[in-house]
């Protein structure tokens, strides 16, 4: 299929182009291509950045295997050119979707690094962009590390989608130049469990889909245990189950590609769901189970939304896409204690950790 780009090029370049196809017998299209995708695929001094953008799957898969599963065989996690395509699409996994809030630690991990970068440029007296962080961060004086550890403190704990994005936007602006910063400073600031951290964002604004999750798992044969776990509240039960490698199974055995399913069971319904959904009903309740102010009035998202007791009506409800799932106060309160505690703690949140770095989540 020919493509809607036109190109223009010197009646130099394309006389050469000609007797050179003429030297091979082959069009100048099939030579110009030929050419064009050897430069392409060839790094030249400063352009790794750019190749890694070329095929930014495989580059997650690399990262996957390096991060997550922790084979990098003695060498360095990840590099510049890595780091920056890395700040990129965590930025970006905040872009697509709507309505979304930032209820992974992976946002907070970015600030961090934003602010451990900051203060290392003040310390060494290396150039400073202050009127771009003083605009995105509201900051005003001379000291931007302290004012930046005011703003932290200051900033309200459930951010929405569109001003996380917002706030991620110095760490891939050349706010930061990496070359700048020496390798040890690089490492102590972008330390393994905080790259562990934001890789599920990554692979978010990788537009990263259940089918290339699953072939991440088949590929790099991430061994997540297999799970099953109830929730009951009132008259309403969550069945968990996590698809993955029995507990004792040995080396070699059938692998088992890790799968999250979710079953939701009232008085007179039943109604599944997989991993999108889930993830964001999670998030959202863990946030409203750590900061009720925060969510008083619940909140609507993309899939998923929640109205906690005594806002709207007494009682409290939930809902996935059109469902909605209606619970007495107490039984409301006691399902999102019973659901966030067991997704935070023990071997279920193990293996929802590692379901994240697989599918991606905000």
């Amino acid at each position: 299929m020919l493509s809607q780009l036109n190109l223009r090029f010197p009646k130099k370049l394309i006389e050469a182009l000609k007797v050179r196809a003429r030297q091979e017998s082959t069009s100048v299209n099939a030579l110009a291509e030929r050419f064009l995708d050897d430069g392409l695929a060839t790094a030249t001094a400063g352009d790794g950045f750019f190749q890694l953008l070329t095929d930014p799957e495989s580059t997650a898969r690399q990262l996957y295997r390096r991060i997550v599963l922790g084979q990098a065989f003695g060498l360095a996690p990840v590099s510049r050119d890595e780091l920056r395509f890395m700040l990129t699409y965590a930025r970006e996994g905040f872009l697509p979707g709507r309505n979304r809030v930032a209820s992974l630690p992976a946002f907070s991990t970015l600030l961090q690094i934003t602010r451990d970068l900051l203060a290392w440029q003040e310390a060494h007296a290396q150039p400073v962009d202050s009127h771009y962080l003083k605009g995105i961060f509201r900051l005003t004086g001379e000291n931007l590390t302290e004012e930046f550890d005011a703003f932290l403190t200051e900033l309200r704990p459930v951010i929405d989608q569109v001003y996380a994005e917002n706030l991620l936007r110095p760490l891939i602006s050349g706010c930061f130049r990496l070359t700048d910063f020496p390798d040890t400073v690089l490492v102590d600031i972008f330390t393994l469990p905080r790259l562990k951290a934001i890789f599920p964002l990554i692979l978010r604004g990788l537009g990263w889909t259940d089918e290339k999750a699953e072939s991440l798992a088949r590929e790099m044969r991430p061994l997540i245990a297999a799970q099953v776990h109830t929730i009951e509240a009132g008259t309403l039960r969550v069945d968990l189950r996590i698809d993955g490698q029995p507990a004792g199974q040995r080396p070699g055995a059938w692998y088992e590609t890790p799968r999250l399913h979710v079953l939701i069971t009232g008085q007179e319904f039943v109604v599944p769901c997989a991993w999108a959904h889930f993830s964001e009903l999670l998030g959202l309740l863990d946030l409203y189970a750590r900061y009720p102010e925060a969510l008083q009035h619940g909140h609507q998202g993309e899939h998923v939304m929640f109205s906690p007791p005594g806002h709207v009506i007494k009682e409290g409800f939930f809902g996935i896409d059109g469902l909605r799932i209606f619970l007495p106060a107490k039984a409301f309160e006691t399902m999102v204690s019973r659901l966030t505690l067991a997704c935070r703690e023990g071997a279920l949140a193990a293996a929802l950790t590692e379901l994240r770095s697989l599918y991606g989540d905000i």
